[in-house]
C-alpha cells in the first residue's frame, strides 16, 4: 500500500503521519537521488515490531510517500516478526537486510529491482545470529557488515553478497563496558573517519535510558574512540525506553533520523529527523529533540497540532484515538509539554488552546527560561465535547 503524506505530517517531527508507526529508521540515497528511509513498523504497545518492513520516499524532506511491507515476515517460513533492516543499492539492485526474533532466519537478505519491494530471494546469512544488521559500503567498493548486541561484530561481505569473507570476522569491535553499545549500529564513513553510530546505554541521570551515541575510527574494524551522545530522545513520553536510528548525506546537508515513543509504552514508536553539524575536528555536535525537525521554524500565529510535542513530563502522553488522530491525553497535575521552536515575527497577545475536560483545570504558559507567561483556567464540561480557551499572555 502506497500513502500519500504531506504537509504538516511529512514536514515536521515526526515524519510519520498519524496513526502510522515508523522505527528503526535507516536512511539510504538511491542512485536516482531520493532518500529512503527504511524501518519496522510497530503495531502494539505490548510489542516491539511486527510482520512487516516499511519504505518512506522523498525528494525535499517536506513530503513524504509510505510504501506498506516491502518486506513481510510471510517471505520467511514459520517468522511472524521482523525487526530492524538496513538496506543498499548495489549490483544493480536493492538488497534488504533484515533480522527476526527466530532462532531459524535470525539474519539475512532479499532482493528487489525497486526500493519499495517487494524483497523476495531471501538468503539466510547463517554465520550472523543475532538483530540489527548494518551495511557499508567504503569509497573502493568494499562492503562492511556489522550486527550484534551488547558486543558489535563485523565482518567483509562478500560482493555477490553469497556470505562473509573467510577470515575477516571481528567481534567486539565496540561493546557496552568500553562504549555503552547496545545495538542498532550503523557504520560510515566522512572526510576519512569511521563512524559508528548505535543505540547508546550511557546512564548520566536517575533514569537509564538508550539514546543515540557514537564512535570514531580510522580503520572500519577500529580501534574505536567513544564520542558521546547525538540525540537523547528521553523525555518524549514517560514510559520511552529505547533509540535507533542513522545518519545521512542529503542536499548538501546532514541529518540524524531517530524515533520516539508514544502511547505510554515502550513501542509505538515514530520517525524523526533533526539537522546535525559538524566541528573543526570532524565530531558531531549533539542536537534536541524538536518539533520543527528539518523545517524552519513552525509558525505560532497558525494551527500547531498538540501531537507536535517533542518533551513530555509527568504523565502526559500522545496518544493515538480510534479515529487515528493523535492528541495529548492523560494529563495529571503537575505534568508540562514543550514545542520547539517557534518563529515569532511579531509580538503573541494570546494563546488560543482546544481542550476537553471533565474535571477542568489550569493551563500555565511558559517559555525556555522557565519565565511565566500567562495562566488559563479551563472549565468543567462533559469531557467529551472540545471547547476553546484563551489565555492572555502578560509578557506579549
Amino acid at each position: 500500500m502506497v500513502v500519500a503524506l504531506a504537509g504538516v505530517a511529512g514536514a515536521v517531527n515526526p515524519i510519520t503521519a498519524e496513526g502510522e508507526f515508523l522505527s528503526d529508521p535507516a536512511p539510504r540515497v538511491g542512485p536516482d537521488g531520493k532518500l529512503w528511509v527504511f524501518g519496522s513498523r510497530d503495531e502494539n504497545p505490548r510489542y516491539y515490531c511486527s510482520s512487516g518492513n516499511d519504505a518512506y520516499e522523498t525528494t525535499d524532506l517536506r513530503t513524504w510517500k509510505v510504501h506498506r511491507d516491502v518486506f513481510t515476515a510471510a517471505s520467511l517460513p514459520g517468522v511472524k516478526v521482523l525487526y530492524a533492516p538496513d538496506a543498499l543499492y548495489h549490483n544493480g539492485a536493492w538488497r534488504l537486510f533484515f533480522c527476526t526474533p527466530s532462532r531459524k532466519y535470525m539474519e539475512g537478505i532479499a532482493s528487489s529491482v525497486k526500493p519499495e519491494g517487494p524483497f523476495t530471494n531471501v538468503q539466510k546469512l547463517s554465520a550472523c545470529t543475532q538483530i540489527d544488521p548494518a551495511i557499508f559500503r567504503d569509497d573502493d567498493g568494499t562492503l562492511y557488515y556489522n550486527w550484534g548486541q551488547f558486543a558489535l561484530n563485523g565482518a567483509v561481505l562478500k560482493d555477490d553478497l553469497s556470505g562473509l569473507v573467510p577470515g575477516t570476522l571481528h567481534t567486539r569491535i565496540i561493546d557496552e563496558a568500553g562504549h555503552h553499545f547496545h545495538e542498532g549500529i550503523q557504520l560510515l564513513k566522512r572526510k576519512g573517519l569511521y563512524y559508528l553510530v548505535y543505540t547508546d546505554l550511557k546512564t548520566d541521570g536517575p533514569r537509564s535510558a538508550a539514546r543515540i551515541g557514537y564512535s570514531t575510527a580510522e580503520k572500519p574494524f577500529g580501534p574505536y574512540t567513544y564520542r558521546g551522545v547525538i540525540v537523547d530522545n528521553t523525555g518524549c513520553d514517560p514510559k520511552t525506553w529505547n533509540d535507533h536510528g542513522g545518519l545521512v548525506e542529503f542536499g548538501g546537508k546532514w541529518y540524524i533520523f531517530y524515533h520516539r515513543s508514544t502511547n505510554g509504552s515502550n513501542t509505538m514508536r515514530k520517525a524523526c529527523v533533526e539537522p546535525i553539524t559538524f566541528d573543526e575536528k570532524g565530531l558531531i555536535r549533539p542536537v534536541e529533540m524538536t518539533s520543527n525537525g528539518a523545517e524552519p521554524p513552525l509558525d505560532p500565529f497558525t494551527t500547531v497540532e498538540a501531537r507536535l510535542a517533542c518533551l513530555l513530563s509527568g504523565n502526559v502522553r500522545i496518544v493515538t484515538f480510534p479515529d487515528k488522530q493523535e492528541r495529548l491525553a492523560e494529563i495529571q497535575a503537575g505534568d508540562t509539554a514543550l514545542w520547539r521552536y517557534f518563529n515569532f515575527t511579531k509580538p503573541a497577545a494570546s494563546l488560543e488552546l482546544t481542550v476537553k475536560s471533565a474535571a477542568g483545570g489550569t493551563v500555565t504558559v511558559l517559555d525556555g527560561a522557565g519565565c511565566e507567561h500567562g495562566t488559563g483556567t479551563i472549565p468543567p464540561s462533559d469531557g467529551k465535547t472540545f471547547v476553546a480557551m484563551t489565555i492572555p499572555l502578560s509578557k506579549p
